[in-house]
């Protein structure tokens, strides 16, 4: 993972990031585990977030990873 760039908008920190298909389903497994196996109160104490923010980014990332294979990359050798 690399970060592009940060930037600052109202209180949210937000950054650009350049990270892997893999990555991105390895962390859509792990937070799919959590919100399995967590209480919702260990989700807050973990997370910092409610169980609704972190379903959220579950559907998040499952919506990211999907994107990104019904795109056709560019070989990165061609």
């Amino acid at each position: 993972m690399k970060i592009l760039k940060t930037k600052l908008i109202a209180s949210v920190e937000l950054a650009e990031t350049e990270i892997s298909i893999d990555e991105l389903e390895v962390l859509e497994i792990a937070v799919n585990l959590s919100l399995k196996n967590f209480s919702d109160s260990e989700i807050e104490r973990l997370f910092g977030a409610t169980r609704d923010e972190l379903e959220g980014i579950y559907e998040d990332l499952q919506k990211t990873i999907s994107a990104c294979q019904e795109q056709t990359l560019e070989p990165a050798f061609a």
